[in-house]
């Protein structure tokens, strides 16, 4: 008997940027547990979206569709394709794997509240066909129900009555901002833009201007001076799931035109995000030290030692600007590096509780099901299969 013919999946990922690199890590690790298939991938640049080459005979696709006429080349190869694009053209309702944009507005306006900022802003400038922005009402949204100012640069922008913004264009508008401010970039190249224009206009980074990436780029964002903050959007996962998605399909499957969103990994904290924007400096020297120190055997009688408060005014401080105790703030923490670990690494539950500061892994357990309503197990499965809230 005749082995049986490889079932030829064609890639079309752009390979120069990391958000696209690793979908294409996590299609890998897919293909690799499916015998069958045969990747067909070429090395391809941001925004060069030609079709499949006219020798690849394929059984199904994978890509990024932006465009009315790529979309409509490729439905009529008749064969299954996953869109991992952010975009969706009108009229082509391929099934899409996508990171959860909400879910990354909601961290990254959450790790800028976090630093003491009530002053936020949104920068997109449209560069993407087909697409409909989720990440900043979502941010706006956000930082508005818990007391903050939202400045939206696409709302500044309207009134150039043009879709580009330049450098100078932009510096206005930083300049129109309340100062601290802390931003959240839709992607890593206008991160990287946000910060030639505050260098250009004379704002320090992050004193004045805290800058954070909706998408990582290991390149832009450590290139950058200072390096900028960014979601980690789990793009590994988008891959691995597409691929998942498109194996259904080849099975015979019927698979509807949804968008399949896949939660984020967390904030991948830099030094553009590396302040404390509060006038009480008492409560910044303890909330600095606290976060620099939560993840070994800390309790809050020792962040009370640094700074000359009393623990009634310390508990009380705590609670005017971040809602929450200090004990509340060092739960917080270590939950928080507790979730970044169960979802980007296979290490055991016991290796995992002393990184994020548990002495033991039944205490770990307790705060999880306090305060996640859920096991750690149950958060690393859904973080899995991107149903994280």
């Amino acid at each position: 008997m005749s082995p049986a013919r490889p079932q030829r999946i064609a890639l079309l990922v752009d390979t120069s940027v990391t958000f696209s690199t690793m979908v294409i890590r996590g299609v890998a690790c897919y293909a690799r547990e499916q015998p069958t298939w045969q990747i067909l991938l070429q090395p391809r640049g941001v925004g060069q979206y030609s079709g499949v080459p006219h020798n690849w005979d394929v059984d199904g696709v994978i890509t990024r569709v932006m465009h009315r006429g790529q979309a409509a080349a490729l439905g009529r190869l008749g064969v299954p394709v996953i869109n991992v694009s952010r975009s969706r053209v009108p009229g082509f309702p391929f099934p899409q794997v996508v990171s959860d944009e909400q879910a990354s507005a909601r961290l990254a306006a959450a790790h800028l509240i976090e630093r003491g900022f009530r002053s936020l802003a949104y920068c997109r400038l449209p560069n993407q066909p087909n697409y409909q922005d989720r990440m900043g009402p979502t941010f706006e949204r956000y930082v508005r129900e818990r007391g903050g100012t939202c400045s939206l640069l696409t709302e500044w922008r309207r009134k150039l009555r043009r879709q580009s913004a330049t450098l100078a264009e932009l510096e206005r508008w930083l300049q129109s901002l309340e100062k601290p401010v802390g931003i959240l970039a839709w992607d890593a190249e206008q991160g990287h833009f946000l910060r030639e224009a505050c260098a250009s206009a004379g704002f320090r980074i992050p004193e004045e201007v805290a800058i954070v990436s909706g998408e990582d780029d290991e390149l832009l964002c450590t290139v950058s001076y200072p390096p900028l903050s960014a979601v980690d959007c789990g793009s590994e996962r988008v891959g691995y799931e597409a691929a998942a998605l498109l194996a259904r399909c080849l099975a015979g499957e019927a698979v509807d035109g949804t968008s399949h969103p896949i939660a984020p990994l967390g904030v991948l904290a830099r030094h553009s995000t590396d302040v404390l924007a509060m006038e009480d400096r008492e409560l910044a020297q303890a909330l600095e030290f606290l976060r620099k120190n939560a993840y070994g055997p800390l309790h809050v009688r020792d962040v009370l030692r640094q700074a000359p408060l009393s623990r009634r005014a310390l508990e009380q401080r705590f609670r005017r600007i971040l809602g929450r105790s200090p004990a509340a703030e060092l739960r917080h923490l270590r939950v928080a590096k507790a979730q970044e670990l169960l979802a980007g690494t296979n290490w055991s539950m016991p290796k995992i509780a002393t990184a994020a500061g548990f002495s033991q892994t039944e205490i770990m357990n307790r705060v999880f099901r306090r305060e996640l309503e859920q096991t750690p197990t149950q958060y690393r499965r859904a973080a899995r299969s991107g149903k994280v809230n």
